[in-house]
């Protein structure tokens, strides 16, 4: 391949201490057994922890205008200069590695086959691509992920993978497909390839090729069912060949066609990294930040819903979006449910602002807004035991009840539920959905429609434990009859006074528990006749319980508020 054709990323992600020393000690003696003045240009190879080099030449790269962007170096200027007879010194630039920015870069090639008529999108040594593009972001998979799309993949998290590969990627295509098949695609795939995968504990549907059968590989990619295709080959780019007949069609029906093993893994990692157009943070190239910046937080949670909570009240915090996503990673950031951000109000003590792990912001977060008044609370911020905080969705009112000096528990006043479809909103008719029949998926589900502030679609099951939450859940948020998405709650009635219930929240997938989730599923609760108004009624959570009073008016809910630790992010 062609390394202008290749996905560059800055700084390096896979290599480790030492083969950095001894990349640098190498262009070192390169370039002064050159006696190079300027910009030089190496390409290295590293292969069984060996280093080889491909070429060396004394000039600039198509990669030196990004990486000047990136670093803040002005790399020609610098080399004009030094060609002229300056010191790096003079000119305020030491030797060596430059210190690495606060940000990953990640260049992408950007190519135009379907411009061109029968020529193969395989990548080899031939240069094929007509520009490139610069993602930046905090992490490798928010860089990629900008990168992509700039470049005009649309990322699809769910679908259809086709995978046919030569012999000698079959094993090593494995763990890229499993990353595709934990998202939950469908994988289609050729006989051999299909039974590795379905070796390595995968169901693959098998595709017939071309001369096999009129039911192949390309009505199967005509049929809509395909959203990315893994496609390599060992023979030739003769367009009579099959590989290139199915790359071509892929070409034609606007389907992203992946060529190698590593571009495909590159692929996966960033779908499943929750980023997208609306969590990505707008990184102003002309006023990069040279350090990381320090945010110190509190991780705190409500009967287990946990959130790293900011304190806003001086400085502000840009693209929560992008942060929330980043932190709320279990791996690669500090892990929990999403991030909340408090803040000055004008009409209120303080004021709440949710954005879940997908980077989305929520209107309300029960069990979060019982960790605010605490937070305030036991930081001095207030002495109140009885405050008002704003949310999207309105100003709630708080009961802190303290004990040794410290928030124990909370009550909070959510306010009115409401049943009216278009308040939920759910695109369904009638005064209200209760019990109401609906088929989603091929799966019939009798709903019932709450808005606390967000909207819930509650379900009443014989077992929450043996729902399959995240299936059943995902289906149900991205079902069409709700235009801003759903929470789904899965309940069971116990008695008149008690549930048991699991939740799965759009943005951030099954959780511990849901504040609002349990308010949603005691009006359901009470609307279908299992339980009484004005009475206290116990929600049996994952995380714990809650207590819930629902009447005309509005509706009380009471649970725990606890502090795990504090800690400092740097981004």
């Amino acid at each position: 391949m062609h390394s202008g054709d290749s996905i560059a990323v800055y700084p390096a992600w896979n290599l480790n201490g030492p083969l950095i020393e001894r990349v640098i000690d190498h262009s070192r003696r390169l370039a002064l057994a050159l006696k190079t003045q300027g910009l030089i240009n190496i390409q290295y190879v590293i292969f069984e922890n060996e280093i080889y080099v491909i070429e060396v030449n004394p000039r600039s790269s198509r990669t030196v205008p990004y990486i000047s962007k990136v670093t803040g170096v002005p790399m020609v200027d610098l080399a004009t200069r030094a060609m002229l007879g300056e010191k790096l010194g003079d000119m305020g630039f030491g030797t060596g590695l430059y210190k690495t920015p606060p940000y990953v870069a990640v260049k992408v090639p950007v190519f135009s086959f379907e411009k061109l008529a029968d020529v193969d999108n395989l990548l080899d040594p031939e240069m094929k691509s007509t520009g490139e593009v610069l993602g930046i972001g905090k992490t490798r998979e928010e860089a990629l992920y900008k990168g992509l799309v700039a470049a005009g993949y649309n990322m699809k998290r769910r679908g259809g993978l086709l995978v046919t590969v030569r012999d000698s990627d079959k094993i090593e295509m494995t763990d890229a497909v499993r990353k595709f098949y934990g998202l939950g695609f469908s994988l289609y795939a050729t006989k051999g390839t299909a039974r590795v995968l379905c070796a390595a504990g995968m169901e693959a549907t098998e595709v017939g090729k071309l001369h096999e059968s009129s039911d192949n590989i390309l009505t199967l990619i005509e049929s809509g069912k395909v959203d990315y295709i893994l496609s390599t080959s060992s023979k030739g780019r003769l367009p009579s060949r099959d590989s290139v007949k199915i790359r071509r069609k892929a070409i034609e029906r606007a389907i992203p066609c992946i060529t190698s093993v590593d571009t495909a893994n590159a692929l996966a990692d960033s779908l499943r990294s929750r980023y997208s157009q609306l969590s990505t943070e707008l990184v102003d190239i002309n006023r990069m930040r040279t350090e990381k910046m320090r945010l110190p937080f509190a991780k705190m949670n409500g009967t287990s819903n946990d959130y790293l909570y900011f304190n806003c009240f001086d400085d502000s915090i840009e693209a929560p979006e992008s942060l929330s996503v980043y932190l709320s990673d279990p791996h690669g950031g500090v892990g929990g449910d999403g991030i909340i951000l408090m803040e000055r109000s004008t009409i209120a003590d303080a004021k709440m602002r949710i954005f879940n792990r997908d980077g989305s912001e929520g209107k309300m977060c029960g069990n979060g807004i019982r960790c605010v008044g605490k937070y305030l609370y036991d930081n001095g911020m207030t002495d109140k035991t009885e405050l008002t905080i704003e949310t999207l969705s309105g100003v709630k009112r708080l009961r802190l009840y303290v004990r040794g000096g410290k928030v124990k528990s909370v009550s909070v006043d959510m306010g009115k539920a409401e049943l009216t479809p278009e308040k939920v909103p759910v695109r369904l008719g009638g005064e209200r959905v209760v019990s109401r029949p609906v088929e989603v998926e091929g799966e019939a589900y009798a709903i019932t429609c709450v808005s606390m502030g967000n909207p819930h679609c509650v379900v009443f099951v014989e077992n929450p434990d043996l729902v399959d939450v995240e299936k059943t859940g995902s289906a149900l948020e991205h079902a069409s009859i709700f235009p801003d998405r759903a929470n789904i709650e899965f309940v069971r009635v116990l008695d008149g006074h008690t549930l048991k219930m699991r939740v799965w929240e759009r943005g951030s997938g099954e959780t511990l528990a849901c504040g609002t989730g349990a308010c949603a599923a005691v009006v359901a609760a009470t609307e279908n006749g299992f339980c009484q108004k004005g009475e206290d009624i116990t929600v049996h959570l994952r995380g714990g319980d809650l207590l819930v009073r629902y009447t005309d008016e509005t509706v009380t809910m009471t649970g725990d508020a606890r502090k795990n630790f504090e800690g400092v992010a740097e981004l």
